[in-house]
């Protein structure tokens, strides 16, 4: 229910919008803009009353088994552990569900958001129920590998913190709004507090007279206040545009990727607990380097390989080691198996 102020607030900008409108067409220009009223905080249903996504969820993942593997390049030889190998098998599930959750999760998305507010007040149940769902997934697969000490609140944190493209989309979008109504507040307390006059006079009455006049006058002042501030807070019409803007196509990518990568929160889980000897899924500051003189055409060509073997056995799950790869030996044999194993 709205207070007091508010409705009051409201009527003078309902007076004062049709003021400014009689006095723009006395003129014949646009020169004075509607007064915004304050709006209600708007009521959202719950996610439960819209249709409901009838494709039943991928069903639990089998036990597998891994084996001890080598590649070759250029004579050098890359090792793959038994446990790396199951690691391996198990991608393509991940992949396999966070396509469904994926979808679910647009399913969902279309159906209750439609604008700039409900994209804010829907996402995060939304993001949340498919990448639970990914998460213990995940966290289920540490128990065949012998890990029974990890807690699934740290996992998640890692996840979270680590893989988060859809959670910057969305906080770039909020922040757009929180910023913008943070300043319009910064901006309606200035103007409210700039001027306070101070109660006084001659004598009791005479203290008493100018006491009431400042009441009287800071409460102006408060109330301008709450104008400046809540005429510069985003509006509809600027909400409406951001939301027109945003690319969700590219969004619902960043979902599937946080989705999947649980798959890489699950293999520093593992190597961190030494399943997993020798492998990270963090690039080191050393390993950027030679990245970037791998790319340097007096990088000695009979070095290229061995490197290229060390960054991969480091890290077996980093994109750009297999670009390279391609770049420098070609379509090879010995690419053509490595590639389909660890990219697939």
């Amino acid at each position: 229910m709205a207070s007091k102020f508010e409705k009051a607030f409201n009527k003078f900008a309902q007076v004062g919008t049709s003021l400014n409108r009689s006095v723009n067409q006395v003129i014949g220009k646009e020169v004075f803009k509607d007064i915004k009223q304050i709006e209600k905080p708007r009521d959202f249903p719950s996610l439960d009353s819209y249709p409901i996504y009838s494709i039943p969820e991928p069903e639990q993942w089998p036990l597998l088994t891994g084996e001890d593997k080598e590649f070759t390049l250029e004579g050098n030889t890359l090792s793959i552990s038994a446990n790396l190998d199951l690691c391996i098998q198990y991608r393509e599930y991940f992949k396999t569900s966070a396509e469904y959750y994926l979808e679910r999760f647009k399913f969902k998305y279309q159906n209750c958001v439609n604008d700039f507010d409900s994209l804010v007040h829907y996402f995060s149940d939304l993001y949340l129920e498919g990448l639970m769902a990914m998460i213990q997934r995940a966290y289920s697969l540490l128990l065949p590998f012998g890990i029974f000490t990890a807690d699934i609140e740290t996992f998640t944190s890692r996840q979270i913190d680590t893989y988060k493209k859809a959670i910057i989309s969305y906080e770039t979008m909020t922040g757009i709004e929180e910023y913008k109504n943070q300043t319009a507040e910064n901006l309606g307390n200035k103007v409210g507090d700039t001027v306070r006059m101070q109660g006084g006079g001659f004598g009791f009455k005479g203290a008493m007279k100018g006491m009431a006049k400042a009441e009287v006058f800071n409460l102006g002042m408060s109330f301008l206040g709450k104008y400046v501030a809540n005429q510069s807070k985003m509006s509809q019409e600027e909400k409406a545009k951001v939301f027109a803007a945003f690319k969700h196509e590219v969004f619902y990518q960043e979902v599937y990727s946080d989705y999947c990568n649980t798959f890489l929160t699950l293999v520093q889980t593992l190597a961190e607990n030494g399943v997993l000897d020798g492998v990270t899924t963090i690039i080191s500051t050393e390993a950027d380097t030679i990245v970037r003189n791998l790319q340097n055409p007096m990088f000695p060509q009979d070095k290229i390989a061995p490197a290229l073997v060390k960054l991969i056995t480091s890290n077996p799950f980093e994109p750009i080691y297999y670009n390279i790869l391609q770049q420098k030996f070609g379509q090879t044999e010995e690419v053509k198996q490595i590639i389909s194993y660890f990219v697939g």
